[in-house]
């Protein structure tokens, strides 16, 4: 399953399997990396540009707890964004963390649907933002399970995980 995702998200991000980052082992890590301009008559006469980031982490694990599942979103929402470099053509810098376990706790899943989180950069967010998108693959009942952040992931991971998954919203 894991390697099937990994080969889906190749299609548009840089994958690497395994990854380390920050003293944390991974069992996958994707990013993917856009840039856009808008000028008039001459590219000499730039009226703005953005750049926005996507930074997928892949983690497996037997059973999914509350107390596992803080460990990661600590990681997420402290080393992790550390990914983020806010410059000033900055516009947004998504963290995505795909979990893949066999067991989830029903106290977890309800932390998993309820989680956000934003971060933004500069006064007002003048720099930018990042959200933590949020997405658990629970084999053993078969479906997926994202923060209101991760729906938008959905679309990536169910196709690729062959078990006819339902996604929970």
């Amino acid at each position: 399953m894991l390697r099937r995702l990994l080969e889906a998200y190749k299609s548009y991000y840089d994958v690497s399997a395994p990854y380390s980052f920050e003293g944390q082992d991974f069992d996958g890590f994707a990013e993917f990396h856009s840039y856009g301009e808008k000028y008039v008559l001459s590219k000499k006469a730039k009226l703005w540009e953005v750049n926005a980031h996507e930074y997928v982490f892949f983690k497996r694990v037997e059973g999914l707890t509350p107390l596992n599942l803080a460990e990661f979103l600590n990681f997420m929402t402290h080393q992790a964004l550390k990914k983020v470099q806010p410059g000033p053509d900055h516009m947004s810098s998504d963290l995505s963390l795909v979990i893949i376990t066999e067991h989830m706790d029903a106290h977890a899943e309800q932390l998993v649907q309820k989680y956000r989180f934003r971060k933004t950069y500069g006064f007002f967010g003048v720099r930018g933002w990042s959200d933590l998108r949020l997405a658990v693959v629970d084999v053993a009942n078969a479906r997926v399970v994202t923060n209101g952040a991760g729906k938008k992931m959905i679309k990536a991971i169910q196709p690729n995980i062959n078990l006819g998954l339902h996604n929970n919203q």
